[in-house]
């Protein structure tokens, strides 16, 4: 049986804060296979927030729990830096500007995933200098 009313309920306390911080999550889930829809995005990570996966801000606590709970696969996590994002294989990536920040996903140097139209961190910005990037791999 599903409830839409409550659904709708539940995601509304949660969408402002998916909307101005959900990037590195919906980088995550674009980088397991999840794409092209938005309202799937939006339920997944209302879903983990509400289950403290997330949270209340919409912040990844536990990368490798996140992706397990999403997917039911086990992924190990990592940070790492890449000075040459051409040697980026489909991993998010932040970007800052002016002391802000914002997580995309690059494959092969290139920008394959961006949750916003237009993001300033991205268009007059640079990737960061410390732990940009955040290597997934499935566990062994």
């Amino acid at each position: 049986m599903i409830y839409p009313q409550t659904f709708a309920s539940e995601v509304s306390k949660n969408i402002d804060a998916i909307g101005k911080y959900g990037c590195l999550a919906m980088c995550y889930l674009y980088c397991v296979g999840i794409r092209d829809n938005a309202l799937e995005y939006i339920r997944i990570l209302s879903d983990c927030m509400n289950k403290g996966i997330l949270d209340n801000e919409c912040t990844v606590l536990n990368a490798s729990r996140f992706l397990e709970y999403v997917t039911g696969k086990r992924y190990d996590v990592t940070k790492e830096q890449f000075n040459d994002l051409k040697k980026v294989k489909c991993y998010p990536v932040r970007y800052v500007y002016n002391g802000r920040g914002h997580w995309v996903v690059v494959d092969n140097g290139k920008i394959v995933f961006n949750s916003l139209i237009n993001s300033q961190c991205v268009t007059k910005g640079k990737p960061d200098t410390k732990d940009n990037t955040r290597v997934i791999k499935l566990a062994r």
